[in-house]
């Protein structure tokens, strides 16, 4: 898998998951959108066309109805959001890459989650080879921010 793949593939489920929670809250009579902002990367151009063609062309899974806009992209260390989802990413990090569920029990009863399915967290099963690429590289934060996201919406539900 190129890493032009996996970032289509991360930002499919980040954003098709979003736009699943956003469509239940729509449901709920909450009529809001929803913005998804993504530390400064060199993917940038990469995953705004992505967000403009599953608007208009749509996903595997449909067609996303629920985002303001397309994806921002701002400097981690200008943005303590950002921070944070950087610290939800690296718990998860720990879970999957050195079983460490120390900072991850922390945070696993918050992922969305609806009649018992958890939405929220996208775990994929792969081989070796492609799992440690995909952990060496800059797409980590990518591969979990969908997490960072969702938790922040339940955490302010609450």
């Amino acid at each position: 898998m190129s890493p032009k793949d996996a970032v289509t593939l991360a930002f499919e489920q980040l954003a098709s998951r979003f736009d699943y929670f956003l469509s239940r809250l729509y449901k709920q009579g909450d009529k809001q959108r929803g913005l998804i902002i993504f530390d400064k990367s060199t993917y940038e151009t990469t995953i705004q066309n992505l967000a403009t063609d599953f608007r208009t062309i749509g996903h595997t899974w449909g067609v996303l109805k629920n985002l303001s806009e397309v994806p921002l992209f701002i400097d981690s260390r200008a943005s303590r959001l950002i921070q944070l989802a950087d610290l939800v990413a690296y718990s998860i990090f720990r879970r999957y890459e050195h079983q460490d569920d120390q900072f991850f029990s922390i945070i696993k009863d918050r992922f969305d989650e609806d009649g018992g399915i958890v939405h929220g967290l996208c775990e994929r099963v792969t081989d070796n080879k492609l799992e440690k690429q995909l952990s060496n590289s800059k797409l980590e934060g990518l591969k979990f921010l969908e997490t960072a996201k969702l938790l922040f919406q339940k955490q302010t539900q609450n």
